[in-house]
């Protein structure tokens, strides 16, 4: 495994970011092995999850900032990549790898990303909990911003309506900075 480099804000088309997990987001969380323990992704990129997905970003005209584990290997940017085609959607970047893939180090890559740009608007997608209410009263300032910014999925079902109505207030919100 590899460290990303850095983010390259020069190919982003947008000021408005949304920041894009994988697994439970664009399709149920679902782990199947096949044969020979090759996974089986006959599951993955469920079109209603899809379809929300291009509708959030065909009403905000976000760009898709990918930080899903998925971005660590080259077969899964491609499948990734060739599945969000298939909807008109393209990834624009991706978040740096740097410290670890806890959580907490996933929080503090999407607030390095933001900090370095001048955002319009910018939203977090994710099924786990990466705002945790827990962790409220020990956070700074960055996480309590984070938590403003963040969208959490059903595990079970990825992207639906409600989910994706949430994201485009965000990307749409001028305040949401």
């Amino acid at each position: 495994m590899f460290a990303l480099q850095a983010a390259c804000p020069e190919r982003l088309d947008s000021k408005r970011l949304l920041f894009l997990d994988v697994d439970g987001v664009l399709h149920p969380l679902k782990v199947r092995l096949m044969g020979q323990q090759q996974l089986d992704t006959s599951h993955c990129f469920n079109p209603g999850c899809m379809d929300e997905l291009r509708r959030v970003i065909l009403q905000s005209g976000a760009d898709l900032v990918v930080t899903s584990s998925w971005r660590q290997f080259e077969t899964a940017r491609n499948v990734l990549a060739k599945n969000l085609g298939h909807y008109g959607l393209r990834v624009k970047d991706w978040t740096t790898t740097a410290g670890g893939e806890s959580n907490e180090a996933r929080v503090d890559q999407i607030l390095s990303y933001v900090t370095a740009l001048d955002l319009e608007a910018w939203a977090v997608v994710d099924d786990e909990d990466l705002a945790p209410e827990a962790l409220q009263s020990s956070e700074g300032m960055m996480k309590m911003l984070f938590r403003q910014h963040f969208v959490r999925t059903d595990s079970s079902k990825g992207l639906d309506k409600s989910s994706a109505d949430s994201l485009i207030q965000l990307l749409n919100d001028e305040e949401n900075v």
